[in-house]
């Protein structure tokens, strides 16, 4: 069983790209592997002039395709169009800490661009990333000599 580093992942790109993203790079997980005889819940999706929801049920969340557990741990994602081109996507995590080289992938197949503040309580870390367009910006792991007084949130993730 994995720590998990967790945190918030903020999508910036044109209102096309976000939709693409959404529609195409997060897929439902089921509870159990299809090995074991788990089946892949469906999506739901609800478009209207003013908003995209994806949706699923039985599932815990989202996979972020092409990486290595990372998922957005929430069965109901809102994008209100009106907001403009970022899309905030609380409770991301993944496995252990953050590779950059899929996401990075990622941002520049959809041609987006991903921010991401991540805690990991049980390593005692934090990660910093920031990628535009294929490109990483930034890439910084963030230690503390005392990490329940100087971080932020020393109570997420773990």
């Amino acid at each position: 069983m994995p720590n998990w580093c967790v945190g918030t992942l903020k999508v910036r790109g044109e209102k096309e790209d976000l939709k693409r993203f959404l529609l195409e790079g997060l897929t439902p997980v089921s509870g159990l592997p299809a090995a074991f005889g788990g089946k892949q819940p469906p999506k739901k999706v609800k478009e209207t002039d003013y908003s995209l929801e994806i949706s699923t049920e039985g599932a815990f969340g989202f996979y972020i395709e092409e990486t290595h557990r990372n998922f957005i741990d929430q069965k109901s994602i809102s994008w209100y169009l009106d907001e403009g081109n970022v899309l905030v996507l609380e409770d991301f995590q993944a496995a252990w800490g953050i590779d950059p080289g899929p996401l990075a992938d990622l941002s520049k197949k959809y041609n987006l661009d991903f921010k991401i503040y991540a805690y990991e309580r049980g390593m005692q870390f934090n990660m910093n990333i920031e990628i535009h367009k294929g490109t990483v910006i930034t890439c910084e792991t963030i230690k503390f000599d005392d990490y329940d007084w100087e971080c932020p949130e020393p109570n997420r993730g773990g």
